[in-house]
């Protein structure tokens, strides 16, 4: 590894109790250029997360001593203040550890023994670029995200414009025509035309309020899922409860958008595979993020199995979410249905409290 493909500006923690370990790694990344810090427990490693000091990787040894938060502990607690990519450094490679840490193993897992550095080095060096190519993926799926919108919004338009006057014009020439002929002939007639005009109308409005929706409009993420649950209740004939510990939260337009396009995702998914009696949506509050709950009590499936090319909602669900450093998670099975849980980071300057 040449000394120019290292990105200078990056920040690496080496979260290990062996001091001395982690000093020697330490000075193996300042030697190829990076900066590092250290720290000695999992404690420790939270506390200057929680400070403000965000490393851009951790190199995370799995066991931190006796009583302490272990490594995987460690990782799932950090990332709940910043989305870092962790490489896993520990002695322990039998089965039992590797299958309890398959979760962490996405950006490497090297072995802690001496003379290792050239690996860990390669190793890092390869989850830097895993990282950039999530991120190179994560800013195409949020411009084809933005894209489509623009063009439903586009769409939303073009059919209130001309096809919404077109019927407006069409129920005005039958007001003339009624008014111009046999009363006892035409009135039936023209009754049914209107009826079916009317029906068409209505049609129209729900097909423009689903390519833009009323988050388009308020950035107020409750009042918009409120109207959509009214909407689907209507549509789908599926008793679907709302509850809410705010009243008013406001997000942001795109934030909103991609909250509600997930609600929107979830509830569709759910009355397409789960035929179920009863939908329940929960917006909640969890320290520093808008956690927002669907479950149901339909079949219910294998989302392993539904995670493949054909199910391009749950990854569409999971896309959004992770434009802003959210998440989707999704428990189901044929006992007690689905439950979908969004969660997106929010600092709550915009809310209020349900009283």
């Amino acid at each position: 590894m040449s000394d120019e493909a290292v990105p200078q500006d990056k920040l690496i923690m080496i979260v290990d109790d062996e001091v001395v370990i982690g000093l020697d790694i330490m000075h193996l990344f300042e030697e190829r250029g990076y900066r590092a810090v250290t720290a000695s427990s999992g404690e420790e490693c939270e506390r200057q997360i929680a400070a403000g000091d965000v490393p851009d990787l951790i190199l995370m040894d799995i066991n931190l001593g006796p009583n302490r938060m272990d490594g995987r502990e460690t990782t799932r607690r950090v990332q709940e203040y910043a989305d870092i990519p962790v490489v896993l450094h520990s002695a322990y490679t039998d089965r039992a550890t590797i299958q309890k840490t398959r979760d962490m193993t996405k950006y490497g897992y090297v072995h802690k023994v001496p003379g290792n550095g050239e690996f860990i080095l390669a190793t890092v060096e390869m989850a830097f670029r895993l990282r950039e190519r999530e991120q190179m993926y994560r800013d195409l799926s949020a411009h084809i995200n933005d894209v489509r919108e623009e063009q439903n919004a586009f769409m939303a338009r073009e059919i209130h414009d001309d096809v919404g006057q077109s019927i407006v014009a069409l129920k005005m020439n039958l007001t003339m025509l009624e008014r111009a002929t046999a009363p006892a002939e035409t009135t039936p007639i023209i009754a049914t035309m209107r009826e079916a005009l009317d029906a068409a109308s209505s049609k129209i409005r729900t097909l423009i309020r689903e390519l833009r929706p009323p988050v388009a409009d308020t950035a107020d993420i409750v009042e918009a899922l409120q109207w959509h649950i009214r909407e689907f209740e209507k549509t789908f004939s599926v008793a679907t409860q709302f509850t809410s510990e705010v009243e008013r939260v406001i997000l942001g337009r795109d934030k909103s958008l991609s909250v509600f396009r997930i609600v929107q995702e979830a509830l569709t998914n759910s009355v397409r595979h789960g035929n179920p009696s009863e939908i329940s949506v929960e917006v909640g509050l969890e320290e520093s993020s808008l956690v927002v709950r669907i479950a149901d009590d339909g079949y219910g499936f294998v989302p392993a199995e539904n995670a493949s090319k054909e199910s391009f909602g749950i990854l569409g669900m999971q896309e959004r979410a992770q434009r802003w450093n959210g998440s989707v998670t999704i428990e189901s099975n044929s006992r007690t249905g689905t439950v979908v849980t969004a969660m997106v980071p929010h600092d709550f300057e915009h809310l209020e409290a349900d009283s």
